[in-house]
């Protein structure tokens, strides 16, 4: 599966924000792609509890994100697809020169725990796996997420987008996507591993 970089359309230290803000305890304003909710809020937490600042922070699809910047919210802080993080440098909506590369993520197939492990190891396996599948999860791309517009690509390449439309089950973000994995209401479930493996129930599949 496809690994994607993250990039901060801002400072991309959280230490950095606070001492810009100086002694007194502040608010910081952060705007992330729902791909690093988990790891974000554990290191949010932690930077709370350190620093006495507080961490107001908005996930959502990358997609909503930039709507948000074009509208013209504030944020201290954006985390982004690298793509969009450098189109947000260029319109204006992030400061110029200031884009890190923090993190990546890959994208990946989940199972419900105790369910056997489909075979992804060749594109053709995957195809067939999907196709066996009596259900498949993944995000909606009319919300423009990373995931979600890569995955309706991956399936219109794979030739099987027409074929289990009927056993779609596409959802508005990445958590609702492996509950549905959880809850058995999807055999498989196609997003970003980040946010399947904090979930117990679930396991990602090796290819």
């Amino acid at each position: 599966m496809r690994n994607f970089s993250l990039a901060a359309a801002a400072v991309a230290v959280l230490w950095a924000l606070a001492s810009d803000a100086g002694a007194q305890a502040g608010e910081i304003a952060v705007l992330a792609a729902a791909a690093v909710e988990q790891p974000f809020e554990a290191v949010a937490h932690a930077f709370e509890h350190d620093t006495g600042n507080k961490v107001a922070v908005t996930f959502g699809s990358v997609g909503a994100i930039q709507n948000k910047l074009k509208a013209g919210a504030h944020a201290d802080l954006v985390i982004l697809s690298t793509a969009l993080a450098a189109a947000a440098e260029k319109d204006g909506a992030a400061r110029g020169g200031s884009r890190v590369v923090v993190g990546r993520v890959e994208i990946g197939v989940a199972v419900r725990n105790g369910a056997a492990a489909p075979d992804i190891s060749t594109a053709e396996a995957f195809k067939k796996a999907l196709l066996a599948a009596k259900s498949v999860s993944f995000t909606d791309p009319a919300g423009g997420g990373t995931a979600a517009v890569f995955v309706a690509g991956m399936l219109e390449r794979l030739g099987v987008a027409d074929a289990i439309k009927g056993k779609s089950l596409k959802f508005n973000t990445g958590r609702e996507v492996v509950a549905a994995v959880v809850r058995g209401d999807a055999e498989i479930g196609i997003g970003f591993t980040s946010e399947f493996v904090p979930v117990k129930d679930v396991k990602v599949v090796v290819s």
